[in-house]
C-alpha cells in the first residue's frame, strides 16, 4: 500500500467553505475509488491544539492499493466526474473555488521503515 498525506493551508476564514466543496465535489470521487479497490482508506483531520508550524488546516491521510492505483484513479477521475456531475461547468468552477482559497498544498508520500 502507498500512504500520503495531503495537507492544505487556507485563507483565513475559508475552512468550512473549502470543507464544504470538498465533501461536493472531491470526496464522492475518492469514494468511487474506494468502491473500485484503488483507494483503501481516506481519513480528514484537523488540528486539536494551535501549532503555528508547520501551518496547515486541515490533512488527509489516503491509503491507495498500491502505485498502479495511483495511475488508473488518475485516469478514471474524468470519467468518474462526467458521471457524478452532470452540470460539469458548475463542477470546475467549485473545484476552481475551493483552490484559489487553498494558500498552500503539499503531499507527503510515506514509506514505512522497519523498526527490526
Amino acid at each position: 500500500p502507498v500512504m500520503i498525506e495531503y495537507y492544505y493551508k487556507l485563507a483565513p476564514g475559508a475552512t468550512k467553505e473549502w470543507l464544504a466543496l470538498y465533501k461536493k465535489n472531491h470526496n464522492p470521487i475518492l469514494q468511487q475509488h474506494m468502491k473500485a479497490g484503488l483507494l483503501l482508506s481516506e481519513k480528514l483531520y484537523e488540528r486539536r491544539y494551535h501549532a503555528v508550524a508547520p501551518a496547515w488546516d486541515y490533512k488527509i491521510v489516503m491509503v491507495w492499493r498500491d502505485g498502479a492505483a495511483l495511475e488508473q484513479a488518475r485516469l478514471r477521475e474524468q470519467e468518474i466526474i462526467r458521471s457524478l456531475y452532470p452540470n460539469q461547468d458548475d463542477h470546475d468552477r467549485q473545484e476552481k473555488r475551493r483552490w484559489e482559497i487553498t494558500v498552500e498544498h503539499w503531499d507527503d508520500v510515506l514509506n514505512a521503515v522497519s523498526l527490526d
